[in-house]
């Protein structure tokens, strides 16, 4: 399908904080931005070589990162590809079958929804359309990691 892209890779852990140290010192990712929901938070780090990876922490009491982490640990939450036109993408997936599940376009640069796992190889995979770039100020870079093991930090957001 001509004008899907992969986006990027989402990775649900307990607590956010343990990701900078390897995604940046092991790996030589470079925070790009991050942002709260009701019952998540996120970010992500960019790869010179192309790529991101996002990091979900659960917030609150209850959730479905709560619930993915009890009953799965820390790993990989989903998948997410841009689609030029979401309707016409979920349209196609319904046609061939396909459980599309969470549908939402309450904000308007991100319009998503979702593959159901039993249906896309066991893995939740997010279609989105949105424009490349989100609007200045909408996102927010992630807080800079922390120290491990008492040792100080050397990486770049930390500086």
């Amino acid at each position: 399908m001509s004008g899907i892209h992969f986006d990027h890779i989402a990775i649900a852990v307990p607590r956010i904080a343990d990701a900078p140290p390897y995604l940046m010192g092991v790996l030589g990712g470079a925070p790009a931005f991050g942002m709260s929901a009701d019952v998540f938070r996120f970010g992500q780090w960019e790869f010179d070589g192309g790529g991101r990876i996002e990091i979900l922490e659960p917030r609150g009491a209850d959730g479905f990162l709560h619930r993915f982490l009890a009953a799965r640990g820390a790993g990989i939450h989903h998948v997410t590809f841009k689609v030029p036109s979401l309707r016409e993408t979920r349209a196609r997936a319904t046609a061939l079958g396909y459980g599309v599940v969470g549908y939402s376009a309450t904000v308007p640069r991100w319009k998503e929804a979702f593959l159901h796992p039993k249906d896309a190889l066991g893995i939740v995979v997010q279609i989105v359309e949105s424009p490349d770039e989100p609007p200045r100020g909408h996102w927010r870079k992630p807080p800079p990691c922390r120290p491990i093991r008492r040792r100080p930090c050397d990486c770049s957001a930390c500086a």
